[in-house]
């Protein structure tokens, strides 16, 4: 980028801005539309006005008296509102100490004069160009340990049905068997079942996302509107445990050969939806002077 156009710096998620945050250096940041050379080596007091600070959510962002920098500041909430509801309800009050508010809930955002539409989306396989996606296996689930939402709790039950029921599923990650990479546990498979944390409108994740880009056809519980985002010829959309358990009774070679085309056909666009914070930075830029 042009040293003399405005560069959009990340605060990585979980790094914190500290008493001192002005001290922060610049080069352990994320530069999702790249470093320009007059900030190499520098600190966070050393960004100029126009410049832009994305941030995550934190408690102390809605009240703290100074980010340590003239740039213009932004949030970025991007979890779904079940589990970031307290933030969203205080940006309405402290939502004047940023530049732009960036949410994917459109009744919040009709909220604040600020706000921006950013869906999630983010992918935990940046070597999806390279994977071999060569398929020799039928069927995969990816699940933590987790029991907290109802996404959680249907990834659980859905793991005993199919044991239950001698269905032939390798089931993979914490709580599970571990693998490497989160590749391993898409890319040799034809079918992977998906299940989001939480159904709610414009929210997808790597989940979806990263089997897409491995050309694994996703069994997918989740975002209700998908559609707006990606097309769905290339998915088996299913909305209660009942559409799971039949789609996965119905998974097979033909049934993925004859959705392979449509899944390839959207693996550039699952790709500029999995990268989250050059999304952000882009519409933060382009936003500037429009509201």
């Amino acid at each position: 980028m042009s040293d003399k156009s405005p560069a959009v710096v990340v605060l990585p998620y979980g790094m914190k801005l500290g008493f001192r945050p002005g001290q922060l250096p610049l080069d352990q940041m994320a530069w999702p539309l790249g470093q320009p050379d007059r900030l190499k080596g520098r600190a966070l007091r050393e960004l100029a006005p126009e410049d832009h600070l994305l941030i995550y959510p934190s408690g102390t962002a809605h009240i703290r008296p100074s980010f340590g920098t003239k740039a213009k500041v932004s949030m970025m909430v991007v979890e779904p509102t079940a589990l970031h509801r307290k933030h969203l309800e205080k940006l309405k009050r402290s939502h004047r100490k940023f530049c732009r508010v960036l949410n994917a809930n459109e009744d919040f955002l009709t909220a604040v004069p600020n706000g921006l539409f950013l869906p999630f989306g983010t992918t935990w396989v940046p070597e999806w160009r390279e994977a071999d996606v060569t398929k020799s296996r039928m069927l995969s689930l990816i699940a933590s340990s987790k029991r907290d939402l109802k996404g959680h709790v249907l990834r659980h039950s859905t793991v005993e049905w199919a044991a239950d029921n001698d269905i032939d599923m390798d089931v993979m990650g914490r709580g599970y068997r571990s693998f490497e990479t989160k590749s391993d546990g898409l890319a040799p498979y034809r079918f992977s079942v998906v299940i989001e944390n939480v159904q709610e409108p414009n929210y997808f994740t790597e989940k979806l996302l990263d089997a897409i880009l491995c050309e694994t056809v996703p069994i997918y519980w989740g975002c209700p509107n998908i559609g707006r985002f990606l097309n769905t010829d290339g998915m088996v959309i299913c909305n209660s445990a009942e559409d799971l358990q039949a789609a996965i009774r119905n998974a097979s070679e033909e049934e993925f050969e004859r959705r392979l085309p449509a899944l390839r056909a959207i693996k550039e666009k699952a790709a500029y939806w999995g990268n989250l914070e050059q999304r952000a930075a882009k519409a933060v830029i382009d936003s500037v002077g429009k509201l």
